[in-house]
C-alpha cells in the first residue's frame, strides 16, 4: 500500500528533475554562444595593446588593529621566548619600507620575518641567557639565588646568611663563583639542596 502511494510521488519529480535540467541546459547553451566567445577573445587582444600601463595596487600599511610579535632567540639558551602586542599608534599607516627604515634606525637588531596588516612578526636575537633560568651564585660570599634581567643581567633573588661559600669544597666554590644556570624551580631545588644540606 505505501508502495503505490511513493511510487507515483517519485515519478513525478524524477520527471520534473529532467525539465528543469534540460530547460536549464539549453537556456546556458544560448548565453554562451560562440559570437560572445569571439568578443571575449577580441577584449583581451585590445588589453594586450595597453600593456604598458601598470595598475596601481593599495601597499600594505600598519593599522590600529595590526599585532606585533615578537621571537625573541637566547643564544646563551637556545630558547626562543615569543611576545605579542597590539602596535603603538605611532606606526599606524606605516608601509613596509617605512617600518623597515625605522627599525633600521633604531632597533638594527630586529628584523622583519613576515609582514601583513594583520600581524608582524619580527626576530630578535639576544646574547645572553632569558628571563626562564635562575643562577645560583655568590654575593659577599654567600650563597644566593639570582634571576635574569631583560637584557641578560643578574638580579639579585635571595641571600642564604647563613651559607658562606667557604664551607664548600673548592671546586664547589668554583662553580658558585662562576654561577650555576637552572633552569626550573625544581632545578633550583635540588641544586641548593646539595650545597645548604
Amino acid at each position: 500500500m505505501k508502495k503505490d502511494r511513493i511510487l507515483p510521488i517519485f515519478f513525478f519529480s524524477l520527471t520534473l528533475f529532467l525539465i528543469s535540467f534540460i530547460f536549464g541546459y539549453q537556456l546556458m547553451s544560448k548565453k554562451l554562444n560562440p559570437k560572445d566567445i569571439s568578443k571575449v577573445n577580441e577584449k583581451e587582444t585590445d588589453m594586450s595593446e595597453h600593456s604598458g600601463r601598470e595598475i596601481l595596487s593599495e601597499e600594505s600599511r600598519i593599522s590600529p588593529n595590526t599585532f606585533i610579535e615578537e621571537r625573541i632567540h637566547y643564544t646563551a639558551c637556545d630558547h626562543v621566548v615569543t611576545k605579542v602586542e597590539v602596535v603603538e599608534d605611532e606606526f599606524v599607516n606605516m608601509t613596509r619600507d617605512e617600518y623597515t627604515r625605522y627599525l633600521d634606525e633604531n632597533y638594527p637588531n630586529k628584523r622583519i620575518i613576515s609582514y601583513s596588516s594583520n600581524k608582524i612578526t619580527l626576530g630578535i636575537t639576544k646574547n645572553h641567557l632569558c628571563e626562564n633560568h635562575y643562577v645560583v651564585g655568590e654575593e659577599d660570599g654567600l650563597i644566593a639565588i639570582f634571576r635574569i634581567g631583560e637584557n641578560g643581567e643578574r638580579l639579585l633573588e635571595k641571600v642564604f646568611t647563613d651559607y658562606p661559600i667557604s664551607l664548600l669544597m673548592e671546586i664547589d666554590q668554583e662553580k658558585i663563583v662562576e654561577g650555576i644556570v637552572v633552569d626550573s624551580e625544581e632545578e633550583l631545588s635540588e641544586i641548593l639542596e646539595n650545597f645548604i644540606s
